[in-house]
């Protein structure tokens, strides 16, 4: 019996039609897929490049704001120290009569003491300016504008601050060293009170104090103006106080948060301040401060350490430090020397420091609990901190800290 076995069609023909038809669906669907793919894409880059253009206008507006609030200051201390200096002319036949602080600020008015020239931060400036896609993504003329008109006056303000009779202070930096050098080489403390007497006396000097009132109008003059730019800023671009904030808040993190584990260490900071930090597990801690103090009858400089203790604690991005009352010292003079003939001078000035400090250290003890609050974050290698004070506190200075290795 012939048994006839029927095999699939696995190859059976298609029509044109069917042919046509799957070319074209398949056509649609890649012509679709690159259509999403880069369409996409260019709505996120256009979004970024938005984001971008709106954080850099952020920027231009915090540097408006701030050196409108450097004029106001600036014209605040030229006050306060106007009159600090009229009133030691009105009293020059009792000048030493009046605080010696006064006698400093009125010096530090008419002198240079750190530097001849004003200068300021032009890196938001370079940033705005250095090529023309970030105007595109700002994508507002009037706020362009309104930008490079500001950096231009402020580019005029400087240059008038740094060339006027009225903002150039009479006694030079070489005048200071000459009155320091004059003292030492005769073997005696400078003499500042007959130094601003005769000093104020001087038609330069007298010029500089009239030309207060100009000063006056181009500090505030100028802050003013600035003002007036950031607030027109704010408006173009919509931007509120909060949204602004928010963002400098975001500028200000770095690094990762700081979980217990990671600060329970000993610490050391970079700065110029000699600090270390203990953080211990059962949440309380130890500072030590050192503080040198030289002296023109040794050589070095001879060292206290003062030990502060309390409880730390991190709360969000927040570490606060709950100070005990008081604090303890121990004093150190290995870094000192001094010549035979001075050996009864020099111990005789030892034991009058100890006293003094001992006495402050006891008064402290009676003095109320202190407590400090600074953000802080820690890097990606967890052996360095950063730690930032409040706006109001400090003007929110940085500080670093270091891990010390276990040796």
């Amino acid at each position: 019996m012939n048994v006839k076995v029927r095999m699939p069609n696995f190859r059976k023909p298609k029509n044109g039609s069917s042919v046509t038809r799957e070319l074209l669906m398949s056509v649609i669907g890649t012509t679709i897929s690159i259509v999403l793919t880069f369409g996409t894409a260019y709505l996120i880059d256009n979004h970024q490049r938005k984001a971008e253009g709106r954080d850099i206008a952020m920027m231009v507006v915090h540097d408006i704001d701030q050196y409108a609030e450097i004029f106001r200051d600036e014209a605040e201390e030229d006050t306060k120290k106007h009159d600090l200096t009229m009133y030691v002319l009105e009293h020059i036949d009792s000048i030493e009569v009046i605080p010696r602080d006064t006698i400093d600020m009125v010096i530090g008015y008419i002198s240079y003491l750190e530097g001849n020239e004003y200068k300021y931060d032009e890196s938001v400036e370079k940033t705005f300016q250095s090529n023309q896609d970030i105007w595109r993504s700002i994508d507002a003329p009037p706020f362009i504008d309104e930008a490079r008109a500001y950096f231009h006056n402020r580019r005029m303000i400087f240059q008038l601050l740094n060339t006027s009779p009225a903002f150039s202070r009479p006694v030079d930096r070489q005048e200071i060293r000459e009155v320091y050098a004059s003292a030492l080489r005769a073997g005696r403390d400078v003499d500042w009170y007959g130094f601003l007497r005769k000093t104020l006396q001087e038609e330069d000097v007298l010029l500089y104090i009239q030309l207060h009132y100009q000063r006056q109008s181009v500090l505030n003059t100028t802050a003013d103006d600035f003002q007036d730019m950031s607030n027109r800023c704010k408006f173009i671009m919509n931007i509120t106080d909060e949204e602004l904030q928010a963002f400098l808040d975001k500028r200000k993190r770095a690094g990762e948060k700081l979980t217990d584990k990671k600060l329970i260490g000993k610490w050391t900071t970079q700065d110029d301040e000699q600090q270390a930090f203990e953080f211990h597990k059962d949440h309380t801690f130890k500072q030590f401060v050192d503080k040198l103090y030289p002296s023109m009858d040794y050589y070095g400089r001879l060292k206290f350490t003062y030990i502060y203790t309390g409880r730390w604690e991190i709360k969000g991005d927040s570490l606060y430090r709950r100070y005990n009352a008081g604090c303890d010292y121990k004093m150190d003079s290995s870094g000192i020397t001094y010549s035979p003939e001075k050996r009864k001078a020099v111990e005789a000035l030892l034991k009058q420091y100890e006293e003094g400090i001992a006495a402050a250290v006891k008064q402290s003890k009676n003095k109320a609990v202190e407590a400090k609050v600074q953000a802080v974050a820690i890097d990606k290698s967890g052996d360095k901190l950063e730690l930032t004070y409040p706006e109001d506190v400090f003007d929110g200075k940085r500080s670093y800290l270091i891990r010390e290795k276990e040796k």
